[in-house]
């Protein structure tokens, strides 16, 4: 039997002489056999949908203004406003209610929300969403600095 060549996988598909004849036992013939592994080959995966590459967010959550009592936050913003509230900016790949219970729960989360945490503040964040991974952490950093530059008391943004 003459391999056969496969355009999809580019690799040589040979059912050797001994193992056809049990092939053929079987009632496969050397045609279907082929048919059926090429068929497998070029089977094509599902096209990803546009959204699911766009599934990260950021997000911001009110904190108490008790969390100012921590020397480790004051430290981060030595040019704070207090008139403004004190905020935790991140990013998932979750929803962003889920994140925020998650992080109340105690589940993964950071110890200031799940102490501190009042509520989300979609004012600051709806805007940006939803974005590919790459953009959701660079722009986590970058909405943290912009909101600490205006003032805001502002932890997270790793």
């Amino acid at each position: 039997m003459n391999p056969s060549y496969c355009d999809r996988a580019k690799a040589f598909i040979w059912i050797h002489p001994s193992s056809h004849a049990t092939l053929a036992q079987r009632g496969w013939r050397s045609e279907r056999v082929r048919a059926f592994v090429t068929c497998e080959l070029k089977r094509k995966k599902p096209a990803r949908q546009k959204e699911e590459d766009f599934h990260h967010n950021v997000y911001v959550v009110l904190l108490k203004d008790a969390v100012t009592k921590h020397p480790s936050i004051l430290r981060l913003n030595p040019k704070r406003d207090p008139l403004k509230p004190c905020v935790y900016v991140g990013m998932t790949g979750i929803p962003v209610d889920h994140r925020f219970e998650n992080h109340k729960n105690g589940y993964k989360s950071a110890w200031v929300v799940r102490k501190y945490g009042v509520r989300l503040m979609p004012e600051l964040y709806e805007h940006l969403n939803p974005m590919p991974f790459e953009a959701a952490v660079q722009m986590e950093s970058e909405l943290a600095e912009d909101l600490r530059a205006a003032g805001y008391t502002v932890t997270g943004g790793h």
